[in-house]
């Protein structure tokens, strides 16, 4: 917006102003070459919040300051314009002016006037009856005890004739008067000890007037009594923080303190107490974590320790012996993990192979088994065709053929591995023949491995 509207400016002066209007015009050129040249600059990376908003900051008051320039320019043509009578020309240039800057009290000055003074037949004698107009209305105010209202009448006089004398004089005056006035607010509000309410009236009497005797040492006196006062009452929040458990917020509250008084002794002293009372309690507190073993919470408390200012060299040395046995430990359950794999691995291999000898066993024993059975079996067969034809035998042929059938039932059982109804038929077939050798060797065999009832 500012570009167009200054272009727009610089035209319409250029037009209006001539050749010292070109000369403005070139000026202002220059100055815009000179923030386009800010531009181009290596500022570097700018990584800070604070930083970006500081560099913001000063090229908007670079800006203002082009912007000014450039108005007073303006203004200083228009003002050209106003006396020589062309009140339509200085209008428009006040009017554009204001467009831009409300607030540019002189350029309002000067508008009012021409508006004023527009189509008035002798230009010269019309700006003088305005002037004196402008004078009497003030001091008809300053009559009525209205000083802020007439001092402004005549600087509007002032303002649109610098070499009014009279205007000048009583323009001082009506000043004078009222930094005064300021001056003795300022002095009831210092005995009441109202140091704020006396500083904003004695800052606006040396604004009424720069050069009012003994104010500037009076004010830097009364400045220094405030920042007291209210170091003085920080201090006193800072206390009552630290009383409450708030360690942190009261640490803060003697930072300002320290940043309105850097020699302020009581706050440096109560900010040394807390902050090392602080890293103490994070130290004792760290040992005892270390002691029980949480390694890294123990760090974090030496860390905070140092951040209250404990010596970093002892908090390294405390960090580090943490790390070693962090280390050790590590080291060491890594070891009783290998050692755990280990045992497991040769309890498995072992179980492994007794599975397998048990099994080598039970093998055999059942080979075993078969061959006696088969061999009990084999020899049965011929004994009891041998047994049969035999005449020597005291049974009859019927407990024989009997005794034989309960022989060949044991022997089934047997091969079931039901040992005891095999021992109960073997028996029975003894009852029947006692001379049955088969029966007699199968009742051995069991009796031989599992043992005798009897």
């Amino acid at each position: 917006m500012s570009a167009h509207i200054l272009m727009g400016l610089w035209l319409a002066c250029a037009a209006g102003a001539g050749a010292a209007w070109g000369q403005d015009l070139s000026k202002a050129k220059d100055a815009d070459g000179l923030f386009l040249d800010m531009a181009k600059l290596n500022l570097g990376t700018i990584t800070s919040e604070e930083d970006k908003k500081k560099y913001i900051y000063t090229i908007q008051l670079e800006k203002a300051r082009l912007m000014r320039k450039t108005l007073n320019g303006v203004y200083d043509n228009a003002f050209d314009l106003y006396k020589k009578g062309d009140f339509s020309g200085a209008r428009d240039l006040t009017s554009k002016i204001l467009a831009i800057d409300p607030a540019y009290e002189d350029a309002g000055i000067l508008q009012r006037a021409t508006i004023e003074l527009n189509g008035s037949l002798k230009p010269y004698a019309s700006e003088a009856k305005l002037i004196e107009d402008r004078f009497e209305e003030g001091m008809a105010l300053y009559r009525q005890g209205r000083l802020v209202e007439a001092t402004g009448r005549w600087e509007e006089a002032v303002k649109l004739s610098p070499s009014n004398l009279k205007a000048r004089w009583w323009l001082k005056k009506a000043r004078g008067e009222m930094a005064d006035d300021h001056f003795r607010r300022g002095q009831k509000a210092y005995r009441q000890h109202r140091l704020r309410e006396c500083l904003d009236q004695w800052y606006a009497a040396l604004v009424l007037n720069p050069r009012y005797p003994r104010l500037v040492p009076a004010i830097a006196k009364v400045e220094a009594e405030a920042r007291e006062a209210d170091a003085n009452e920080k201090l006193q929040t800072a206390l009552n923080l630290y009383g409450q458990g708030l360690i942190d917020e009261s640490i803060k509250m003697l930072d300002e303190v320290l940043a309105l008084g850097p020699g302020n002794v009581k706050a440096q002293k109560l900010q040394a107490e807390i902050r090392s009372e602080m890293a103490s309690q994070h130290v004792a507190s760290g040992r005892k974590l270390y002691e029980s073993r949480k390694y890294d919470e123990a760090q974090s408390e030496w860390k905070k320790a140092v951040a209250y200012g404990y010596d970093t060299r002892a908090a390294d040395q405390l960090i580090a012996r943490a790390k070693e046995q962090v280390r050790r430990e590590d080291a060491v359950r890594r070891r009783a993990s290998e050692i755990a794999k280990q045992k497991a691995e040769e309890e498995k291999s072992r179980a492994a192979e007794l599975a397998k000898a048990a099994a080598e066993k039970n093998a055999k024993e059942e080979a075993d088994r078969k061959a006696a059975l088969a061999a009990a079996i084999s020899t049965s067969t011929a004994k009891t065709d041998a047994g049969i034809t035999s005449a020597n035998s005291g049974a009859s042929e019927d407990n024989k053929r009997q005794s034989q059938q309960y022989y060949l039932s044991g022997i089934i059982y047997y091969d079931k591995g039901d040992y005891e109804k095999a021992r109960n038929e073997w028996t029975h077939a003894l009852q029947l023949d006692p001379a049955n050798p088969d029966a007699k060797a199968g009742l051995e065999r069991i009796n031989n491995l599992y043992g005798n009832p009897q």
